[in-house]
């Protein structure tokens, strides 16, 4: 019997193995490339959404400071001479916010109360363009009714919605300096 010469096989990798494993890495990098187009993309968005609403903000922000400042302004020439009774000092401020200019932009004119503790308070609501609106209560008791220039209006209440959110109804005060307990 002649001798019979034995076959080597090789086992490694053929050209068919080594294309499939090409194909499958640049499968592979174009997947991740388009998720990392997507993914910065969103991010972007993200981004200039969370800019026009920063933006948004603080020129409602700064709105809101200019009305305080153009209030404060019309008690200070609304306020009659000293020792004037309440009813004559509320008459006075009414008048006085009746034909106060208001931008047109405000939701209603300034309104003003007295809370059952005996706290002047004044309120009104700004409205953006974009939607966002601000509300605000000031106490003006010390400013207007005890006719202290000096005394600042204390913010009760100042409250930036941003557009399709309701206001929340809260009674946790806002942070005054005097609130502060002391030792």
């Amino acid at each position: 019997m002649p001798a019979m010469k034995k076959k080597k096989r090789s086992f490694g990798i053929s050209i068919g193995s080594s294309s499939i494993l090409v194909v499958f890495v640049v499968l592979c990098l174009t997947t991740f490339a388009t998720l990392s187009l997507v993914s910065a993309h969103a991010d972007y968005r993200l981004s200039r959404k969370t800019a026009d609403a920063v933006a948004s903000y603080y020129a409602l922000d700064s709105a809101g400071e200019e009305l305080v400042a153009d209030l404060a302004a019309v008690l200070r020439e609304a306020r009659p001479a000293q020792g004037v009774d309440e009813t004559v000092l509320r008459e006075q401020l009414e008048e006085a916010l009746e034909t106060f200019a208001r931008p047109s932009s405000w939701d209603s004119d300034p309104s003003f109360r007295i809370s059952p503790e005996g706290v002047w308070i004044l309120s009104y609501a700004f409205r953006q363009a974009d939607g966002w609106q601000l509300f605000i209560q000031l106490d003006i008791t010390e400013r207007y009714r005890d006719g202290r220039e000096d005394a600042p209006l204390r913010r009760l209440c100042w409250q930036a919605v941003p557009p399709g959110e309701e206001p929340e109804e809260s009674s946790m005060p806002l942070f005054q300096p005097g609130n502060l307990p002391v030792g």
